[in-house]
């Protein structure tokens, strides 16, 4: 996550929020009306939904961030990101004739958020469709939609006027208009409290890339797979939240892929290069009989890793059994020329994604 999207596989970096493993990649728990509802479409990847914490928008209890609900790009509340001058749709996601705004509540330079204890927040639309310190939609109406330009870099807390102070819904949230940030159904990560600066792009990037290790015990470097979609995601070996989920959706892509006879990579590195060693992840390939002609788990050096997950912004910090199984949970598409195609949720239709993804490259059909 978290986003700088280039020709090179190492000028990719998230601005990620550090996460629980089922939160920051679009898992959170969904508060309100319970985990039933579906996400509403969105009228573009630039666009964020409002609508009560509830089913169809979840609640995230971000470590970072705190609690927030009520604003997203999916089903499960995010922290939204965009690159300053860009052009964003808010919309009115309610079905039940409920009324919404988006109020800037303050600036702030960075967790944690002062949230204030009783904002005077107008009905009304300020701030000349500027984002900015004074900006408000005004009343949106289910469906309605309003338009916002995003000229005035910052960190912005954000509220409903009619459900900000409500305990039972307490709709807010954060929008980041930050250089490198990419807009999209994965709604890009904030930066939360560890700041990844965007890294600038090297011409002679590959022969500089780190060196990963898979479960063969093969060298290889991420750029070394060019000329094929190329599929990435981190995990931890020792997380028992989202992790399976992403290793058991990966294992189906997989054998789809190979069933398929499709020309690609699925590539898993740990974000847990203490604990997960090169052993650990053929430990892992060999659990979901994973084929490294189609998928590989990789280790490699604390150093190496480390490097590969500065370069994606992926940001893991320790939990209370002593693992980095706290961290982001995005999964990356490349295409064959190595250049960021699309960002997916980790999500229980993710092979799907995967699949589908890799199936609209026609050069992917093995010969």
């Amino acid at each position: 996550m978290h986003l700088r999207a280039s020709a090179s596989w190492l000028a990719l970096v998230a601005l990620a929020v550090v996460a629980a493993c089922t939160n920051g990649g679009g898992l959170s728990s969904v508060g309100g009306g319970g985990s039933g509802g579906s996400p509403s479409p969105l009228p573009t990847s630039s666009a964020i939904g409002v609508d009560l914490p509830s089913g169809k928008i979840g609640v995230e209890n971000d470590p970072v961030w705190g609690t927030i609900g009520g604003y997203t790009q999916q089903q499960t509340s995010q922290v939204l990101a965009f690159p300053p001058g860009a052009t964003i749709t808010i919309t009115n996601l309610s079905s039940g004739g409920v009324p919404h705004t988006l109020n800037v509540l303050a600036q702030t330079k960075g967790p944690p958020p002062q949230w204030p204890r009783s904002p005077s927040l107008s009905f009304s639309p300020s701030g000349n469709g500027v984002l900015g310190t004074n900006y408000a939609t005004g009343t949106l109406n289910a469906g309605q939609s309003v338009k916002v330009k995003l000229s005035n870099p910052g960190i912005y807390l954000i509220g409903c006027a009619y459900h900000y102070n409500i305990p039972s819904e307490m709709m807010r949230g954060i929008i980041e208009v930050v250089d490198g940030a990419t807009p999209g159904p994965t709604a890009s990560p904030g930066t939360g409290s560890d700041v990844v600066k965007p890294a600038p792009v090297h011409r002679d990037v590959a022969a500089r890339q780190p060196r990963l290790i898979d479960q063969n015990g093969r060298s290889f470097t991420l750029a070394s797979l060019r000329g094929q979609p190329v599929v990435v995601t981190f995990i931890s070996a020792h997380c028992t939240d989202a992790c399976p989920l992403i290793d058991a959706q990966f294992s189906n892509a997989a054998r789809r892929i190979q069933a398929q006879r499709l020309k690609a990579k699925l590539v898993t590195v740990t974000l847990d290069p203490q604990n997960d060693s090169p052993r650990t992840m053929r430990q892992l390939a060999t659990r979901f009989e994973a084929n490294p002609k189609y998928w590989l788990l990789a280790g490699g050096s604390v150093r190496a890793v480390e490097a590969v997950m500065h370069e994606f912004g992926v940001v893991s910090q320790k939990g209370r059994d002593g693992y980095r199984d706290e961290h982001t949970t995005f999964v990356y598409f490349f295409d064959k020329d190595g250049k960021l195609d699309q960002t997916m949720l980790a999500s229980s239709n993710l092979s799907d994604s995967i699949v589908e993804s890799i199936s609209g490259h026609p050069e992917t059909a093995e010969q």
